[in-house]
């Protein structure tokens, strides 16, 4: 039977442990961007790009929005829950540089 900090850690993997995910939040901490520049500043492949951002915008991390006009913008964001994952980030970086 599994503990409730053994289930927990296991929702927290499945949301950010598929390969991409935490480069592709980390690349919006700061500001909003567009597909191409996170595509660029990853070094990510389109389609696991946009399957990366479409499984983030379902569970509320990521958020996109479309400006309508020609040619057409979309953006990327972080919502408040995104925004709540840069101490874990941050934490998974120092832990890294000091081991």
């Amino acid at each position: 039977m599994k503990n409730t900090n053994s289930s927990s850690l296991d929702n927290a993997l499945e949301v950010l442990g598929s390969k991409w995910t935490l480069q592709i939040v980390r690349e919006l901490m700061n500001n909003n961007k567009r597909f191409n520049e996170i595509q660029r500043d990853c070094e990510v492949c389109p389609r696991t790009l946009s399957t990366r951002l479409d499984e983030l915008e379902n569970i509320g991390i990521v958020t996109k929005k479309v400006y309508s006009q020609t040619p057409p913008k979309v953006e990327y964001s972080l919502t408040s829950k995104g925004k709540s994952l840069s101490s874990v980030i941050d934490a998974i970086a120092d832990w890294s540089k000091s081991n």
